[in-house]
């Protein structure tokens, strides 16, 4: 008589061996997941304030990409599988350039994302920071950012990879903002996610690209009044 497999109980927080297919089988769509090293994990709930510094950052980079129209933005769940470990993570934001939407499958991003985001919480320090940080670099992600999200905290860093496969951090211009070399022009202010209230992602996305911004919303008001057949 053969014996069905029963499936891991889905606990956030605790690891259970399983293969990479059995992940995509166990794990239930919708829901927060990675899988490392032959074990997949539900993730942990996290605070109101991690998922309002994360929405806005994902609304200014999303917005930025689109203006641009640079490639791709992806929000969890959406898993990037990365070889070196092996690993199936959910980063809090990745970004997909164009030259590299070949990766993107049904269920995850196969291979490293171009620009990757982690929100750092009150249980998510060591990960994010010392295991995440030297796995994406072994992986191949150039460009990791590292965003403060406790209460009271000042340690956002954007990382950049080297010729080691090494991510480095990246040194703020004079007026401590941050520059990304992966997405070309794009720049922010660590202190605008330490506001509180936080501030209208339209005004940071003017602040960032000013005239290309203001064209690109007027030419998609344009389009959207032509298509309900106004002027």
């Amino acid at each position: 008589m053969t014996q069905t497999a029963t499936k891991p109980p889905l606990i956030r927080g605790e690891w259970f061996p399983m293969s990479w297919e059995e992940f995509l089988d166990w794990a239930p769509d919708g829901v927060q997941a990675e899988w490392v090293d032959g074990r997949g994990m539900i993730q942990v709930t996290t605070s109101e304030r991690h998922v309002a510094v994360l929405l806005l950052l994902t609304r200014l980079v999303a917005g930025y990409v689109d203006l641009f129209g640079l490639g791709r933005v992806f929000a969890p769940p959406f898993l990037m599988r990365l070889e070196g470990r092996p690993s199936g993570r959910e980063p809090d934001l990745m970004v997909v350039l164009n030259a590299h939407l070949n990766r993107v499958r049904r269920l995850w991003l196969e291979g490293p994302a171009d620009f990757v985001v982690e929100g750092i919480s009150e249980s998510s320090v060591e990960i994010d920071l010392v295991e995440k940080l030297n796995e994406y670099g072994a992986g191949g992600v150039p460009e990791y950012l590292a965003l403060e999200t406790r209460e009271g905290r000042d340690d956002t860093t954007l990382y950049r990879l080297d010729g080691d496969r090494v991510l480095r951090p990246v040194a703020p211009d004079p007026q401590g903002r941050l520059h990304s070399l992966v997405l070309p022009g794009f720049w922010f202010d660590p202190a605008w996610f330490r506001q509180d209230p936080l501030p209208d992602h339209h005004d940071l996305l003017y602040a960032i690209a000013g005239r290309d911004y203001d064209e690109w919303l007027a030419a998609k008001r344009r389009a959207w009044l032509a298509a309900q057949g106004g002027e």
